[in-house]
């Protein structure tokens, strides 16, 4: 059987890769090395390093994950236009799930190495294939949330993901925030993001607890349900800001909240006349959502691997509502930049 020839074109018909501009395509596919997969290789095995990010080109392959039972879940099949071992390239973690092929597939495949020194030294192509990622995960995410939300929830506390998030922005990157962004004060019962609706800023909670609710439709009947809470560190609406499309679940304030909201607008337009920020900021982005399928995952038994960051993330708040961040290893920093912004905004 011929193979295709592969063309910048035919990336940019792939979901998200519209985000590119043709040299970046064309660096992709001069860099990249196709390959012919039998079915029952695997290309990514859960638990285990991988040295390349891979693109499905044609054909179909299979994402599945450990229970924590010893079975095995099937959480979806891939086909042409995918991007895949991108989490463990952004966090440096090992693969969460397992990517087998299904059926006669070609794929693309980049040295992780080739790629983190393209990232490196033009900050335009950076800016956009972290964009590109950001709208990639933020899509799987809300791919993965009517499994989940099916499955019952083990206990844990919400990830602060604002450290994630500053120890990949700079220190003007936050001064511009704290200049920019509306400091607001809500009460319980307080509606901020309405699941379905368009989401106005990227909020960032300083202090207080809200809670997330998805509505779930059965027999004509809709119901909601609490999925989990956020607290002090959280960063809200990004997904939406991405995506630019509506909220996936709805985030009520549980206790008075303390937030600082970046509106849409303002931000957008930072990002278009900024590509430094931008490269920054979505690669930021990238990493939280990254982080946050991980966490998903693990919370509701289907991953049975450690992950050190969640681990780290989720130590208690003591009794003073101080954050202990010197136990975050290479985290330092972005603890003193979130309790800077604070005292900024007091």
């Amino acid at each position: 059987m011929k193979t295709p020839q592969i063309v910048p074109e035919t990336l940019a018909e792939f979901p998200f890769f519209g985000i590119l501009n043709q040299s970046d395509l064309e660096w992709i596919l001069h860099q990249a090395t196709a390959e012919n997969c039998q079915p029952g290789r695997v290309l990514i095995q859960e638990g285990h390093p991988v040295e390349s990010l891979y693109l499905s080109i044609s054909g179909t392959l299979a994402v599945t994950v450990s229970r924590q039972d010893g079975g095995e879940q099937e959480l979806k099949r891939l086909f042409g236009g995918e991007l895949m071992g991108e989490m463990s390239f952004l966090d440096n973690h090992l693969p969460s799930a397992t990517i087998k092929v299904v059926e006669y597939s070609q794929v693309l495949s980049l040295s992780k190495n080739t790629l983190a020194r393209k990232l490196e030294i033009d900050g335009d192509f950076a800016s956009r294939f972290y964009h590109l990622l950001s709208l990639k995960l933020s899509d799987q995410l809300r791919g993965l949330s009517g499994l989940l939300t099916e499955n019952q929830a083990l206990p844990s506390e919400p990830l602060r993901k604002v450290l994630l998030v500053f120890a990949v922005l700079n220190d003007s990157d936050i001064a511009w925030m704290i200049a920019n962004g509306v400091p607001e004060k809500v009460i319980p019962n307080t509606v901020l993001i309405q699941q379905g609706k368009p989401v106005p800023a990227v909020y960032i909670l300083l202090e207080g607890t809200l809670g997330i609710y998805i509505s779930l439709s059965k027999n004509g009947i809709t119901t909601e349900k609490e999925v989990a809470k956020s607290i002090k560190g959280e960063i809200l609406g990004e997904m939406s800001f991405v995506e630019i499309g509506t909220a996936s679940a709805t985030v009520k304030v549980v206790e008075n909240a303390w937030l600082l909201a970046l509106p849409q607008s303002q931000l957008a337009a930072k990002l278009e006349q900024d590509r430094a920020f931008a490269s920054r900021f979505y690669r930021a982005i990238a990493v939280v959502l990254s982080n946050r399928w991980r966490d998903r995952l693990i919370r509701r038994g289907f991953a049975t691997l450690a992950n050190d960051l969640t681990s780290m993330l989720s130590e208690e708040i003591d009794a003073e509502d101080e954050l202990d961040f010197d136990v975050l290893e290479g985290t330092a920093i972005a603890g003193t930049r979130f309790d800077w912004m604070i005292r900024q905004l007091r």
